[in-house]
Formats: structure tokens, sequence, C-alpha cells
């Protein structure tokens, strides 16, 4: 079964501190393995968000943006 999809699709706050959440992040000093996963799963569930628009994507943050977003944006 496919993932639902929308017509238009808005990501909101997508902002340094907030994608990935740091708080669900293990820190790398701690478990450099689990914290790679963990990026690595935050990073999927910002695609996941982003690939459910048809027709229409806005991605909106309000000071540094997360380092996930690419920087041609």
């Amino acid at each position: 079964m496919k993932g639902l999809e929308f017509r238009a699709v808005s990501v909101l706050g997508v902002a340094e501190g907030t994608v990935p959440f740091t708080r669900e992040i293990t820190p790398r000093e701690a478990d450099p393995l689990q914290h790679e996963a963990d990026l690595l799963r935050e990073r999927c569930l910002l695609f996941v968000a982003c690939t459910r628009a048809r027709e229409a994507l806005s991605v909106s943050w309000s000071g540094p943006r997360s380092p996930f977003l690419p920087t041609a944006v």
C-alpha cells in the first residue's frame, strides 16, 4: 500500500535545533553509531513529510535552517 499523498503540503519550522530534534539525537561521544542512526531517522521523517506533496511543497523556517535542507534553498 502506498502512503498518503496530498495536493499541497507545508512543512513548518524546519530550523536548526528543531529538525533534527536535538533531544532525540544520541550524542556522538556517547555512541557514534546510534548518533548516525538517529540522524538518519530524523532525515527520513523530513523526507517522508516532503514527499507527500503531489503538486506543491512549502518548507519554512526561522533563523538558521536545518542542516538537512540543501544550501541552494
